[in-house]
């Protein structure tokens, strides 16, 4: 339901409220009045319904795409359709940045049907791979949108990212300090495939309140820090709370921009961030380009 209706609603029932118990006499201007909150109420629930549904469809279809990914790389088959890998640990979904939408709004509403100006961490991925393929994430609970997920198991989920970053044009990876995810950083250093890694530092979130009471929220600063003391190959910088992409390997780049960025009026600031962001795209792009077997 959306705000809209909720204000209709309200407004229905400060109408009909009084004239019920009779703090004033009804008048046809009132009910009039209430009737059309009352639809346009309806209307709003029926429409957050359908958007809802929507949500769920292109989500199974992205699931369905990814399952076939997967399959055919543990077969030894590099799929025609390209894709990106995401290793995240799972602790770190649903937490939201700002989606670098850069005026790709309607091909990404009409590619993952997800129509909202923010976006959570994984959204943000997808939408910024989604003109040069799918992002594919193993996982015990798929979510609304972002990656195709595939469903794994403690027994098989090392051979199926490990098959699956082989033929990944790129692999984006957020380096927290995890026992899987220190198999992952150890797979991706053996098989010399940190040249086509991007590590994610997650932006920190907003901070959630109800009633003015501030919610708990995870720490990043902390979580990143561990990661820079259990993974020195990888040669992280501290911690930043507007977030960036690492280019990990020999041709080392951060780029600035993505994630959820504090309001600025600093032209300086707002610069920088856009470049990053042009230059990882192009990154993006350049990768999804040249990693042919």
């Amino acid at each position: 339901m959306g705000m809209v209706g909720i204000l209709c609603f309200l407004g229905s029932m400060l109408v009909v409220v009084p004239v019920w118990v009779q703090f004033w006499p009804a008048s046809t201007v009132d009910w009039v009045l209430a009737g059309l909150g009352m639809v346009l109420f309806a209307a709003s629930t029926v429409n957050a319904m359908h958007t809802e549904r929507r949500v769920a469809v292109y989500q199974q279809r992205r699931n369905q795409q990814a399952s076939s990914i997967r399959d055919q790389v543990i077969a030894g088959n590099n799929p025609v359709r390209p894709y990106f890998v995401y290793l995240r640990p799972f602790d770190i979904d649903g937490k939201f940045v700002e989606a670098p939408r850069q005026g790709a709004d309607l091909a990404y509403v009409e590619q993952y049907g997800w129509p909202t100006v923010s976006h959570d961490l994984e959204s943000a991925l997808a939408l910024l791979v989604y003109p040069y393929g799918d992002l594919v994430a193993l996982s015990d609970d798929p979510g609304k949108a972002g990656a195709g997920y595939v469903r794994s198991t403690d027994l098989s989920w090392q051979a199926e990212v490990e098959a699956l970053c082989r033929y990944a044009e790129g692999i984006f990876m957020v380096p927290f300090d995890f026992q899987g995810t220190a198999w992952e950083v150890e797979m991706l250093s053996q098989h010399s495939w940190l040249d086509k890694t991007l590590l994610v530092m997650p932006a920190t979130p907003p901070t959630q309140r109800v009633f003015g009471i501030a919610l708990f929220s995870r720490d990043y600063r902390t979580l990143w820090t561990a990661g820079r003391a259990r993974y020195p190959a990888l040669e992280l910088p501290e911690y930043n709370p507007r977030g960036a992409v690492i280019q990990a390997g020999s041709n080392r780049r951060v780029f600035e921009g993505f994630g959820r960025s504090p309001v600025s009026f600093d032209p300086d600031t707002k610069n920088r961030a856009k470049r990053g962001l042009e230059e990882l795209r192009s990154w993006v792009a350049e990768l999804s380009a040249g990693n042919k077997p």
